[in-house]
């Protein structure tokens, strides 16, 4: 390890090695143990020093992850790896897969998956070459790291778990994350071959791989001993100093024959590795099998006859102990010996139709309270019978919900049929099953008429996309909607509707139908209009009132000091005074303007500390004057953001300039930028002015209203308008004498969303 000044130096000396060429790739083969042969590398790094000559891993990659170095080394590493890989597979070479190791910052990239798709695409690296190791400390963060890794899934690249065994909760991740590849960590197969807690570790962590569908991989191979332990044991693959150090290219390709020997010099013979493989296969399909029988809703069962009785030798499923048995309790049994004399009688008879060559017999039954449907087929052997096998369902709960739909049927059109409002009953594609009487009173169009046509037909053009749109959605998400538009009535003109649509489920889960009520509400949507114009008329009534008192004052001024003038032609002051006022009038219209029209925004990508620093730098001069000091803390992590830049540069300088402005002897404004959630971004200014009251804040943001003299107060309107535009919002929080906080939120709109929308 490095000391503290040897670690300032070598952080400092990092920063150029990338320019310098002085980093290099060393690749260590994965070997696999049933074959011998390479089919995988390990990308490792390391730093070639012109002075201090080759640095381990050990000493600059913590150095590297601390200040952030390691996303731009990452992707040096991530680009030459896949260059590698693909020179070897030009040059002939077995196809290999390629694993490089992640870190944390770069596993936490929100672009992680572009960047990797982009190095594939300009290396040309099939994605099935690529695999990718992480740490299972890394997946603290279950959501984040989870979404990272589903998106480099979905590019066709292999994940993989290292050191597994040495994090928390390994078994957690195996169940939540798609991972291909386990790698055991090396300081359990150091001992395997001397320590038996180390060897049963070994070996369940490669069993439970196996039953996941998963690859074990050792690492740190080192002895003939453990070769053999982890061959006996099925490991798939291996890699250790006792096939090769890390090599750089050339070296390993001039090593490739030699390792790829090893296995068969070394390691237990080809014959006797097939017998253990062909014994595991065969094992792991009978197990399979066992698991499936068990765990399948059903029941599954096999019958022989021997001296004339019918004897169960296999039975499974959920369904079995849903009746109160046991395999222990069937098995080796007859009917008689567990269930009631009657029912078994009966089913016999059907166990001997089978035996008598019939196929595909069938029977319902009941067995404490379960209702079930039994198919019995003939084993054959050379033409004779030699056994049954039995699969049964459960229709308890098909029989129960047909029964109660029976009755509720009943009770269903009695409701409907004296119901005021409209109850429809709709198939998945939006056709009338069922219509009330209460369509003919409200809709004057008769229910023979309604039922047996498509609900579209008789909507406004205008409102079908929104309905099929919520249709669409409801059927993905299986989830009730709510719904208004305007329907055609029989005798002219439109009735306004809101209807909430509900779907009805079958015994597998399924939408069958959808069941739809609804009401007129055309007279709440005139009520609704008339207040609605009339709180426009009343809001244009006092803006025109505020913009006219506004401007008389200034107005007044002008008139006196020009009638003045007309006596002291010779006196400059009134003139002064004159324009002032002038530009009082043009500053109010201004801001009364930009308020009123609409912003033509230019979206575009922005880097949001980028835009920050340059409002500083404009502010640069008047904090000076003002004795105001800016102090700021930026995210390193914050994503680039889809905006109009001219217009939040607007916002950030007026929020600040009323910052500068709320201290006049001074003091400190504090700025953070922040990821604010998963989807957002906060940035707040906080300055020690002398703040506003409670009763203020809640009136600050309406037009004409302001802390400060002579100010208009559509200034923070124009922000507030600006940021709700974005989709954001501004939140001010502040004590009198104690200062202001502003808070401004704006969302991370997803990058190929917003590309399009700029397309």
């Amino acid at each position: 390890m490095v000391i503290a000044d040897e670690s300032v130096l070598l952080q400092r000396e990092m920063m150029n090695a990338l320019e310098r060429n002085e980093f290099r790739l060393y690749y260590q083969p994965k070997v696999n143990l049933e074959t011998g042969k390479i089919d995988g590398v390990e990308a490792l790094t390391r730093w070639e020093h012109p002075e201090k000559g080759l640095i381990p891993p050990i000493e600059f990659i913590p150095i590297a992850e601390k200040t952030g170095f390691i996303i731009p080394m990452g992707e040096w590493v991530l680009k030459n790896a896949c260059s590698q890989n693909k020179e070897w597979i030009n040059a002939g070479f077995s196809p290999m897969v390629m694993s490089v190791n992640l870190s944390v910052r770069q596993l936490y990239q929100p672009n992680l998956v572009d960047v990797v798709q982009g190095i594939l695409k300009e290396t040309e690296l099939p994605p099935e070459y690529l695999e990718l190791e992480i740490t299972e400390s890394m997946m603290m963060d279950k959501d984040r790291a989870l979404d990272g890794i589903k998106g480099l899934r979905r590019l066709g690249v292999q994940i993989s778990l290292d050191d597994f065994g040495t994090g928390y909760s390994s078994l957690h991740y195996l169940h939540d994350f798609p991972i291909d590849k386990i790698k055991i960590d090396q300081s359990f197969i150091r001992n395997c071959t001397s320590d038996l807690n180390n060897a049963t570790i070994v070996k369940m962590i490669i069993a439970m791989a196996h039953h996941l569908k998963i690859k074990a991989v050792a690492e740190g191979i080192e002895t003939k001993d453990e070769l053999i332990f982890l061959q006996k044991n099925s490991c798939n693959h291996g890699q250790g100093y006792f096939f090769s150090m890390p090599l750089p290219p050339e070296e390993l390709i001039n090593c490739f024959h030699l390792i790829e020997q090893i296995v068969s010099q070394e390691g237990i013979s080809q014959e006797i590795a097939n017998q253990k493989k062909m014994q595991e296969a065969l094992e792991s399909t009978r197990q399979e099998l066992r698991d499936i029988m068990s765990q399948q809703q059903g029941m599954i069962f096999k019958v022989v006859k021997e001296d004339g009785k019918f004897i169960h030798t296999q039975c499974d499923g959920k369904l079995m102990y849903r009746m109160g048995h046991k395999p222990e309790l069937v098995v080796g049994k007859e009917l008689k010996d567990f269930m009631p004399f009657d029912i078994a009688e009966q089913i016999e008879k059907n166990y001997q139709r089978v035996w008598d060559g019939e196929e595909n017999v069938t029977y319902k039954g009941e067995i404490n309270g379960i209702h079930f449907f039994a198919t019995l087929s003939p084993i054959l052997k050379d033409g004779l019978v030699v056994g049954t096998i039995g699969s049964c369902v459960d229709f308890t709960e098909t029989k129960r919900i047909k029964d109660a739909l029976e009755f509720k049927n009943l009770k269903f059109q009695l409701i409907t049929d004296n119901i005021l409002d409209l109850v429809a009953m709709l198939d998945k594609n939006g056709t009338v099953l069922y219509a009330s009487p209460s369509h003919e009173r409200i809709l004057g169009i008769s229910v023979k008429d309604y039922e047996g046509t498509s609900n579209f037909e008789l909507v406004h053009i205008d409102d079908i996309p929104a309905i099929k749109k919520e249709y669409t959605n409801m059927i993905k998400s299986k989830t009730p909607c709510q719904i208004e538009f305007r329907h055609k009535h029989t005798q002219g003109g439109w009735v306004d509707i809101e209807v909430k649509i509900s779907p009805v489920y079958d015994e597998y889960g399924e939408i069958e139908y959808f069941i739809a009520v609804g009401r007129d509400i055309s007279n709440r949507k005139r009520t609704e209009e008339m207040i609605r114009k009339s709180e426009k008329l009343s809001i244009v009534g006092q803006l025109a009132s505020s913009i006219a008192h506004e401007i008389r004052n200034p107005l007044t001024s002008i008139k006196g000091f020009v009638q003045l003038l007309q006596k002291e032609v010779n006196e400059p002051l009134y003139l002064k005074t004159i324009l002032k006022e002038i530009d009082s009038i043009e500053e109010i219209t201004r801001e009364f303007l930009e308020f009123a029209k609409p912003h033509a925004s230019q979206i575009e990508k922005l880097d949001v500390t980028f835009l920050l620093q340059k409002v500083f730098k404009l502010f640069y001069s008047q904090t000076i004057k003002q004795n105001v000091e800016i102090i700021h803390e930026f995210d390193s992590d914050l994503p680039i953001m889809f905006c109009d830049s001219n217009y939040m540069k607007q916002v950030f300088i007026h929020i600040l300039q009323n910052a500068v402005e709320a201290m006049p002897n001074g003091g400190v404004i504090k700025l953070y930028a922040q990821r604010y959630g998963t989807d957002s971004i906060k940035i707040s200014v906080i300055d020690q002015g002398y703040g506003i009251s409670e009763g203020r804040i809640k009136k600050i943001g309406e037009p004409f209203y302001s802390t400060k003299e002579k100010c208009t107060g559509l200034g923070l309107m124009i922000c507030h308008k600006i940021v709700q535009e974005h989709g954001g919002t501004i939140n001010i929080k502040s004590e009198v004498n104690k200062g202001t906080t502003v808070e401004i939120i704006l969302p991370i709109y997803h990058l190929i969303v917003m590309e399009n929308l700029i397309n």
